[in-house]
């Protein structure tokens, strides 16, 4: 459950990269907008009549490819934050079931009965529907707690 709980950090931080990657890109297509309004207000003022025209005409395009592109951006940006949502749900999820796959006192007991009883833990995760690796984990507390190692943990 840890290493998963790492994945989905990892996808955070690089959903969060990402998503600041492309506010940079936004911002700087916004600076290319501003630079492209600040030439069409210099050929407003311009006294050459003849090159109006094609001027304007050259604006407008660019304008018009930078505002497609500001509008792929934000497309992307809205896919990174669906993903994160995503991610965030799934990992709402899966703490919500490592809360509920704590071992209680009564499921504890019953392994250390069938323990006392002479079945392995192989034999008793089927049983009980827990993980091998539980059930060892409460076999070696138990025996830990009984005849506690000098040994520091």
């Amino acid at each position: 459950m840890l290493i998963l709980h790492i994945i989905i950090g990892i996808q955070m931080i690089v959903l969060m990269g990402l998503i600041i990657v492309f506010y940079f890109f936004i911002k700087k297509t916004n600076q290319r907008i501003a630079n492209v309004e600040e030439n069409m207000t210099h050929l407003s003022t311009s006294t050459s009549s003849q090159y109006f025209p094609d001027s304007m005409q050259k604006q407008g395009s660019d304008t018009k490819d930078v505002s497609e592109e500001l509008t792929l951006k934000q497309n992307v940006l809205k896919k990174l934050i669906s993903e994160a949502e995503k991610a965030s749900q799934r990992l709402e999820i899966v703490e919500e079931k490592i809360r509920e796959n704590k071992l209680d006192k009564e499921t504890i007991n019953k392994i250390l009965i069938l323990v006392n009883q002479g079945f392995t833990p192989a034999e008793i995760a089927p049983k009980l529907n827990i993980p091998l690796g539980e059930i060892e984990l409460v076999i070696k507390l138990r025996k830990y707690i009984s005849a506690p190692m000098k040994e520091k943990l």
